[in-house]
C-alpha cells in the first residue's frame, strides 16, 4: 500500500508504536511492513506512554497527526528524529 494511517495506544521515542493487544499488534505490524508511507494518528496523551507490545519502531512513522495539547518538548524530539508533525 501506499499510505498507512494507523492509530496507536501508545508511542514513545524508545519503544516506537505500541498496543496491550497481540492480535491488534500484530496486523498494524503487517499494514507498517507494506507501506511506503506510514501516518500515525493519535491524542497526544498517548505520547509517552508505553504498553507491552511494539509494532514499530519510531523510525517507522513518516508524519503523526496529533491534537495541539501535544508538549513542544515531545514535538522537538519527534522533529528530531525525522517526523512531520501535524496539530489539529
Amino acid at each position: 500500500m501506499d499510505v498507512a494511517f494507523i492509530g496507536t495506544n501508545a508511542l514513545t521515542i524508545e519503544h516506537g508504536l505500541s498496543t496491550p493487544d497481540s492480535d491488534e499488534a500484530a496486523v498494524k505490524r503487517a499494514m507498517v511492513r507494506c507501506a511506503d508511507r506510514v501516518v500515525v494518528v493519535t491524542d497526544s496523551s498517548k505520547i509517552g506512554r508505553r504498553h507491552l507490545l511494539s509494532f514499530a519502531p519510531i523510525e517507522a512513522v513518516d508524519v503523526l497527526v496529533t491534537d495541539t495539547d501535544l508538549d513542544d518538548a515531545d514535538r522537538d524530539r519527534l522533529i528530531e528524529h525525522g517526523i512531520e508533525v501535524v496539530t489539529a
